[in-house]
């Protein structure tokens, strides 16, 4: 079996063999979830069994015709999932009474800060990645913000109490807030670090103490904690951003049963939890989440409530033009 995804699934190969007679995996690593889609789009429905892109981009497989509605009877352990993403899965992942996706890992993007600079019991807002100084503490220069379109304006239109325009299937922003949006960080910019978004280099910079706070994911923010101590995540007020991988069989696939009995084993207690563990995210299931240890991947369940899931940007090719403008003003 053929399966397109991310790093560290590779990780519960031997586990998942050996739970599953007769099945053998192939692990093949996208360039995000853009090239996976793209990939299948193209004719790649036959040559993988699996993929399993981040959540937004499910219901462009769906009106591709290139899911296979899950088969229900076999995921025994979907009732363990999180509320939050059995609902997910019955409607941004279903169409015409049926589901087609499952969501496997989770995480979300806020921000990390050096305890050591600014106190843990600081106010925690986005307010912290949009101001020269907060609290007493000078963050010029020590703000890093993600190194991508999407996540960046999202966060600032959050910054700024646009949470209207999460809450149908697209993000909206209005043309003036755009503006506004666009305004805020071509201002912002020369008080930033700059846009930066990988572990090691984040990691480098608080380690030399050139970081106040970073905007980046939950799971990137994990491993940056495992090195440096006095680092922190915080919760702000305002709502956050989460995603998570939903695991589709292709229509094409001829391995459809087995294939749905591997999602099955992605969300199952011993499987699950192995795989949050190697891969630093969280799992969707419950069960899985009982069985892990590492304390940096603890949640409050209460935490699922009121976070808003990844979206298609209802103007995504303007985005991708306005982000370039700010990294090149």
């Amino acid at each position: 079996m053929s399966i397109l995804t991310w790093t560290g699934y590779d990780a519960v190969n031997d586990q998942i063999e050996e739970t599953l007679d007769g099945v053998e995996l192939e692990i093949s690593i996208a360039d995000g979830s853009a090239n996976m889609f793209s990939t299948v789009n193209a004719g790649g429905g036959e040559q993988y069994d699996i993929v399993i892109p981040n959540n937004e981009y499910v219901p462009r497989f769906i009106d591709a015709d290139l899911a296979a509605p899950v088969d229900m009877d076999i995921m025994t352990n979907f009732d363990a999932l999180y509320p939050t993403f059995q609902d997910a899965a019955e409607t941004q992942f279903a169409s015409d009474g049926d589901v087609y996706g499952l969501p496997v890992q989770f995480g979300w993007y806020a921000y990390g800060y050096d305890s050591s600079v600014l106190s843990e019991d600081h106010e925690h807002s986005y307010d912290v990645l949009f101001s020269e100084e907060y609290e007493g503490v000078d963050l010029t220069g020590g703000i890093t913000l993600y190194d991508g379109y999407y996540k960046t304006i999202m966060a600032t239109g959050l910054s700024l109490g646009y949470t209207e325009a999460f809450e149908g299937d697209t993000v909206s922003f209005t043309d003036e807030q755009l503006t506004t949006i666009e305004e805020t960080l071509t201002d912002f910019k020369p008080n930033l670090l700059g846009f930066v978004h990988d572990e090691e280099t984040l990691t480098q910079d608080y380690q030399n103490g050139n970081i106040v706070a970073s905007f980046a994911n939950r799971s990137t923010h994990v491993g940056i904690m495992n090195d440096v101590e006095s680092v922190r995540f915080s919760q702000p007020a305002e709502e956050e951003l989460t995603w998570f991988e939903g695991a589709i069989v292709t229509a094409g696939s001829s391995n459809k049963e087995a294939s749905f009995r591997v999602l099955n084993e992605y969300i199952s207690p011993e499987t699950g939890a192995a795989l949050s563990e190697n891969r630093n995210i969280m799992n969707t299931s419950q069960d899985a989440m009982g069985n892990i240890d590492s304390e940096a991947l603890q949640i409050e369940p209460g935490v699922l409530d009121g976070m808003i899931p990844f979206k298609p940007a209802e103007q995504d090719e303007e985005w991708i033009e306005m982000f370039e403008r700010i990294k090149n003003a």
